[in-house]
């Protein structure tokens, strides 16, 4: 029996109209990783044999929690549906403004399992957290998190019509805090939290539309070699700033990504080796809504 291998795997997402409620896919996306699955979650029932040997007698299922994470390259075309569902609104005909809404769209993931030829259908995808990582001499990737409804059962995959991505190298990331270049970093990470809560209800195992349990926000954290103390004397000052984090492709300069939030600064300047150079620790803290805005000649938002 072949061992069955990860080449191969890709997702295809369309944008539901009804919650839950599966529709074609319309765009797909290469990925570096991913986690979408469905567990059944159980627990141990006491039978005759709790009462005589202090043993589980069986187990029954509680709850089927479906979803996971996908890990993919933040290239500049082609996340339009996943930024769409992390944020909620989009509008503009290029530039695309990707910004807060009051609800969140939900998806339709199909799975492509590697060489398998087989492949998976999730419905009701939300995003429960956005995840962008840069780090030096590495390839910018987006981490979406994933709450779903229902998986369908495994399927003969199709022939996926693939775009060719343009990837985001570190190197093209540049920050700003309040109109002032953030230079010398390490590296960077930048998470946004909808907060979302899964919605168990009686008669079905699996959850009704996932929704906002709490407050949003975006926290942005990343390292920078020390210079001076200026961190420390803007964090004291206690006064919020736009952070801007810009990426431009280099190769033509035609294709930005640019995103903004008004944050905080909490800034760690502990000195934790006497060799090498110092670094401080910063952590952006969102007080406002953050928006994400697109320039890749791209006809619509979604392609």
């Amino acid at each position: 029996m072949a061992v069955i291998s990860g080449l191969g795997t890709v997702i295809g997402l369309g944008k539901e109209s009804t919650y839950g409620t599966a529709v074609s896919r319309t765009r797909w996306l290469d990925v570096n990783g991913t986690t979408l699955t469905q567990a059944a979650r159980k627990r141990a029932v006491r039978g005759a044999l709790a009462k005589t040997k202090a043993f589980v007698e069986s187990r029954m299922v509680t709850d089927n929690e479906v979803g996971g994470a996908v890990t993919l390259p933040a290239g500049y075309s082609g996340l339009g549906l996943l930024l769409e569902a992390a944020l909620g609104t989009v509008s503009g005909t290029g530039p695309y403004t990707f910004s807060a809404g009051n609800t969140l769209t939900s998806l339709t993931i199909e799975q492509l399992v590697g060489n398998s030829g087989n492949s998976e259908l999730y419905a009701g995808a939300k995003v429960n957290t956005a995840t962008l990582t840069v780090s030096p001499g590495g390839e910018v990737t987006w981490a979406f998190d994933l709450f779903a409804t229902t998986k369908g059962a495994s399927g003969s995959a199709g022939t996926p019509s693939m775009a060719t991505p343009v990837p985001v190298e570190a190197y093209e990331v540049a920050v700003t805090y309040g109109g002032t270049g953030v230079t010398l970093l390490r590296d960077l990470t930048l998470t946004l939290s909808n907060n979302l809560e899964r919605r168990q209800r009686v008669g079905s195992l699996n959850t009704a539309e996932p929704l906002f349990s709490g407050p949003r926000e975006v926290m942005v954290t990343g390292a920078v070699d020390k210079t001076a103390f200026t961190n420390r004397s803007t964090e004291l000052a206690d006064g919020a700033a736009d952070l801007v984090i810009t990426i431009t492709d280099t190769a033509t300069g035609a294709k930005t990504i640019v995103i903004t939030v008004s944050c905080l600064l909490k800034s760690d300047e502990q000195i934790g080796s006497t060799f090498g150079a110092l670094s401080d620790a910063l952590t952006f803290e969102s007080v406002g809504t953050p928006t994400i805005v697109i320039t890749n000649g791209e006809a619509t938002y979604d392609v």
